[in-house]
C-alpha cells in the first residue's frame, strides 16, 4: 500500500477499474491508503468538499506482478505554493544574473564575475521562461508534472544545442588537422579533436541512456538529468567565455597611454619573432601610429618575456631589436627580462613602470584570444592597464582559445563544485519527481 498526504479525508473516492485497487479501512485526515488487489492499471479520483462544490484530484496508479503498487503524477495542497517559490527563486537568480552581466559588459570589466553571469543568464534564463510559461498555461499545477518539465527541459537544451556544437565539433576537428600539418605534431595542437571528440562521445552518452528507460525507468532518468545538464552547464561556460574572450579581444584602449607592454612567447631558433610573436609587436606599433595621429603622444615599449629553454636570448631582447628595426629608438624601450607566464608579465612590468614611470597610463599588447585571461592577471596584480589583441591565422585561433578556455577553468577550480552541486540540485528534483 501507498499513502498520500491530504489535508482532509475526501468525501468519497472513484476508481476507473475497483477490480485493481480498493480503498483501505484505515484511514484518518491526513491519509488515504490505496491497496493494490491485482495486476493492473486504474486512475483513483478523490473529492474533497470545498465552499458549495468539490475539489478533484486524480492519481494514476499502477500495480505489477507483485502486486506492488505505485503513483503516475498526483498532486496534494502544498503544490501551488511549492511551485511558486521556486519559479520566484529561479526568476530572482536569472534577474540577478542578467543585471550583473549587463553591468560588466557595459563596464567592460572583464572577470570571472562577468563569465559566471553570462554562464547563470543562460543556464536560467531558458529554464524560468520556459517554466514560467507552462506554468501559466498549464491546467493542472502538479509538483512531479513541474520537476518532471524541468527534467525535460534539459534533454531538449541539448537536443537543441545539438545544431550549434555539431558544426562546432566539426570546425575544431578541422581546424586542428590544418594545424599539425601546418604547424606539426604535438598533443597540444590535438586539443580541438580531443575535445570535439569528448562532445560526441557525450551526445552518444545522451542518446543511449535515453533508449535504456525501459530497465530501469528511475535510474535512467536520473542518469539522463546528470548527463544533460552537465552538457548543458559546459555549454553555456563556453558561450559565456566565447562571448568574453570576443569582446577583451575587439577591445580597443583610450587613445592617451604613456607605455604599451608587449607581452612574450616562444621565438625562433635564430632569434627573431614568431608570426604570433610578430603580430603582437605590430599591434602595439599601429597602435602608436593611431594614438599620434589623434593628436596624442608617443609611447615607451616595454617588451616583456625571459629566455625560455633553447632560445638563443630572452624574448623581450628579440622584441626589442624588432621595435628597432622599425625605427623606435632604444630610449623608447624598457626591458622586462624575467616574466615566465603571463601572471608575471603583468606583475614585473607594473613593477618596472610604478619605479620608472610612476603614474603612467598602460596599455599591454597580446594576440586577441590572449586578451581576456590577460586582463583578468593583470587585476590580481592591481595592474590598471587596457588590453588590445592582434590577429592570427584562422586555424591556430580555435585551438589556442580552447587552451585559454582550459586555463580559465583551472584557474579558478571552484568552478567544478559549482558544477557538483548544480548536478545534485538537479539530481534532487529526479528524486522528487519519481515519489511514489
Amino acid at each position: 500500500t501507498v499513502a498520500y498526504p491530504n489535508q482532509e479525508t475526501p468525501s468519497r473516492v472513484e476508481f476507473s477499474d475497483e477490480s485493481v485497487v480498493k480503498l483501505s479501512e484505515r484511514q484518518n485526515r491526513r491519509d488515504v491508503t490505496f491497496q493494490a488487489v491485482k495486476p493492473g492499471e486504474v486512475t483513483a479520483r478523490l473529492y474533497y468538499p470545498q465552499g458549495g462544490g468539490e475539489t478533484i484530484r486524480e492519481y494514476s496508479l499502477k500495480v505489477d506482478q507483485d502486486l506492488h503498487l505505485t503513483a503516475g503524477p498526483g498532486r496534494f495542497p502544498g503544490d501551488r505554493r511549492i511551485i511558486l517559490s521556486v519559479l520566484i527563486l529561479f526568476v530572482a537568480a536569472t534577474s540577478v544574473s542578467i543585471y550583473t552581466s549587463a553591468e560588466a559588459h557595459c563596464n567592460r570589466s572583464f572577470s570571472y564575475t562577468m563569465v559566471a553571469a553570462d554562464t547563470l543568464s543562460l543556464l536560467l534564463g531558458a529554464q524560468s521562461l520556459v517554466l514560467v510559461l507552462s506554468a501559466l498555461t498549464g491546467s493542472e499545477w502538479s509538483l512531479s508534472g513541474f520537476f518532471a518539465s524541468l527534467h525535460a527541459l534539459g534533454t531538449h537544451f541539448v537536443t537543441w544545442s545539438a545544431f550549434v556544437m555539431a558544426p562546432l565539433a566539426v570546425w575544431l576537428c578541422v581546424s586542428n588537422l590544418v594545424l599539425l600539418r601546418k604547424e606539426g605534431f604535438t598533443l597540444r595542437n590535438m586539443l580541438g579533436i580531443f575535445l570535439g571528440l569528448l562532445w560526441g562521445s557525450a551526445y552518444v552518452a545522451h542518446s543511449v541512456i535515453g533508449n535504456l528507460e525501459a530497465f530501469d525507468p528511475v535510474f535512467c532518468l536520473i542518469l539522463q538529468t546528470v548527463i544533460d545538464y552537465t552538457i548543458v552547464y559546459f555549454e553555456c561556460v563556453l558561450f559565456a567565455l566565447a562571448l568574453s574572450g570576443l569582446r577583451a579581444a575587439r577591445h580597443e584602449p583610450p587613445f592617451d597611454r604613456d607605455c604599451i607592454v608587449i607581452l612574450g612567447c616562444q621565438i625562433r631558433k635564430d632569434g627573431t619573432p614568431t608570426p604570433l610573436l610578430r603580430g603582437r609587436l605590430d599591434r602595439a606599433l599601429d597602435f602608436e601610429k593611431e594614438q599620434m595621429e589623434r593628436g596624442g603622444r608617443p609611447v615607451v615599449f616595454i617588451p616583456s618575456g625571459a629566455q625560455g629553454r633553447n632560445e638563443v636570448c630572452s624574448e623581450a631582447r628579440t622584441m626589442a631589436n624588432y621595435l628597432m628595426s622599425r625605427g623606435v629608438s632604444a630610449s623608447r624601450i624598457l626591458l622586462e627580462e624575467q616574466a615566465c607566464n603571463t601572471l608575471q608579465n603583468m606583475r614585473y612590468a607594473k613593477e618596472l613602470i610604478d619605479r620608472e614611470m610612476p603614474g603612467a597610463k598602460a596599455a599591454f599588447s597580446t594576440t586577441g584570444y590572449h586578451v581576456f585571461r590577460s586582463m583578468l592577471w593583470a587585476s590580481r596584480t592591481d595592474f590598471d592597464c587596457d588590453g588590445m589583441g592582434s590577429h592570427t591565422k584562422w586555424y591556430y585561433y580555435p585551438n589556442a582559445y580552447l587552451r585559454e578556455i582550459l586555463g580559465l577553468v583551472a584557474a579558478r577550480h571552484t568552478v567544478l563544485w559549482g558544477l557538483l552541486v548544480v548536478i545534485l540540485v538537479y539530481l534532487l528534483f529526479g528524486l522528487l519527481a519519481q515519489i511514489q
